[in-house]
């Protein structure tokens, strides 16, 4: 069973991301986080297969929470999903190690491929 934590700090969208997520029969929730401080402590604690986080987060952002991840758990694939997908947070996102970035407007369709991309990458 594959283990997914997720972070983002709007309940309803976690929500959405969760029944996406659920869609799956071989990917599980392993947790939830509504900032960054909360995903980093989680992802540590957790040791989950994926981190699906958002980019607006209070206390820290996707980026800076992606960052202190991939310090602790450099092999740790993350996907930010946000409503925020510009170049500039894409390229900044990228630099910390964050493999891709969907915006949410593309829908879940995007997002679900995008953590099956990252799994089979991890994997091999």
């Amino acid at each position: 069973m594959t283990r997914i934590l997720i972070a983002d700090d709007r309940e309803s969208m976690r929500i959405a991301i969760r029944a996406l997520i659920r869609m799956r029969p071989d990917w599980e929730i392993c947790g939830e986080a509504n900032d960054g401080r909360e995903v980093v402590a989680k992802a540590a604690e957790l040791q989950p297969d994926l981190v699906v986080l958002d980019f607006k987060m209070p206390v820290a952002n996707g980026i800076q929470a992606g960052s202190e991840i991939f310090r602790s758990s450099p092999t740790l694939p993350v996907v930010m999903y946000t409503l925020y997908r510009t170049p500039e947070i894409e390229a900044a996102a990228k630099r910390v190690g964050i493999r891709q970035v969907i915006a949410k407007e593309d829908g879940g369709k995007y997002l679900l491929s995008a953590i099956e991309t990252e799994l089979l990458a991890n994997n091999s």
